[in-house]
């Protein structure tokens, strides 16, 4: 049985990662469309306000299938790609947006990714670590496959992890829940926005 304390958050040492609501898989018109991520904006846009008001830092992450994506991702998923072998999510789309209803803002911090995790391109560890951001709360889509290879890597580069048990969703509840329990067992705390909310030391 754990024997774990609930984490001490400090909102000056946190940033919020809010993992691809784009519009991609949040409009039904979308190249990726996934209900189940629509189940979760309210749940998002939330966490982003309450984490906006207490001084967490707001980080976005955008998805596209450009490039270098990595080992056999273009055999395993050639339904992502045209018979010219061009991406279906681009950088140059509406799809590639932030979805409006979240209140994504050019304050906030933003990775162009084309990897899994938001970690593996770019320099987020290191934009982190200047901003004095010792803390990672991650949210968004798909639980299992760029959520949680975003957090395995939080957790590898030293950063505290919390995942937030229902501001995050992907195609299969039995997933969603697997990801959660290994998550949960060997690399961070697992809560809900609602507890979040409450250990940012904000009232109802």
């Amino acid at each position: 049985m754990l024997r774990r304390k609930p984490p001490v958050i400090r909102p000056e040492h946190t940033a919020l990662l809010v993992v691809d609501m784009q519009k991609a898989f949040l409009e039904p018109s979308g190249v990726m469309y996934l209900p189940q991520a629509v189940e979760i904006v309210s749940q998002v846009a939330q966490v982003a306000r309450d984490c906006r008001a207490a001084g967490v830092k707001i980080v976005w992450t955008r998805m596209s299938h450009e490039g270098l994506v990595g080992g056999a991702y273009r055999e395993l998923f050639p339904q992502h790609f045209n018979s010219d072998g061009s991406p279906l999510l681009r950088r140059d789309t509406r799809d590639y947006q932030i979805l409006d209803e979240l209140d994504p803002r050019p304050e906030d911090l933003y990775v162009d990714k084309t990897r899994y995790s938001a970690f593996l391109e770019g320099d987020l560890a290191e934009r982190l670590r200047a901003a004095a951001c010792d803390t990672t709360v991650i949210c968004g889509i798909a639980t299992n496959v760029c959520c949680e290879s975003t957090a395995r890597d939080a957790f590898s580069l030293g950063f505290r992890l919390i995942v937030l048990s229902d501001v995050m969703a992907t195609g299969s509840r039995k997933a969603h829940e697997a990801t959660l329990k290994t998550l949960r067992l060997a690399f961070g705390w697992v809560m809900t926005g609602d507890q979040l909310r409450k250990a940012l030391g904000l009232t109802a």
